[in-house]
């Protein structure tokens, strides 16, 4: 039986300029963007992203975000791309493939959706 695999998404900088345009006002968009140029993490939109999509559109949470995303990447990620997976990480071992892949198809959607979401 072959583990069944998280997706990964494949994002760009150009992906992160969008969702801070369509996310936050205009008026705040150009600071957003320099306090992101300042961020050095591995996977960087890929991490901006999940900063942008945990913080929800409320500024202080999202530098708060990209505050400690050089040594919270990953829980930023966990949080952001696999929420119900994350909440059942302990006993995703334990479950039924099938309640397996279909938690992680039930995350990948809502990540999928948010950040194609006009």
């Amino acid at each position: 039986m072959t583990p069944v695999r998280q997706l990964t998404p494949s994002v760009t900088e150009a992906d992160v300029e969008r969702v801070v345009r369509r996310d936050y006002p205009a008026t705040v968009a150009g600071e957003i963007l320099d306090l992101i140029a300042t961020v050095s993490v591995r996977e960087k939109p890929r991490v901006v992203l999940a900063c942008l999509k945990i913080a929800n559109g409320e500024l202080d949470r999202l530098r708060g975000n990209l505050a400690n995303a050089s040594g919270y990447y990953r829980e930023l990620l966990s949080e952001a791309e696999y929420p119900l997976a994350t909440k059942r990480w302990s006993r995703l071992a334990s479950l039924p493939e099938d309640e397996v892949r279909a938690i992680y198809e039930k995350d990948w959607r809502q990540y999928s959706e948010w950040l194609t979401r006009v």
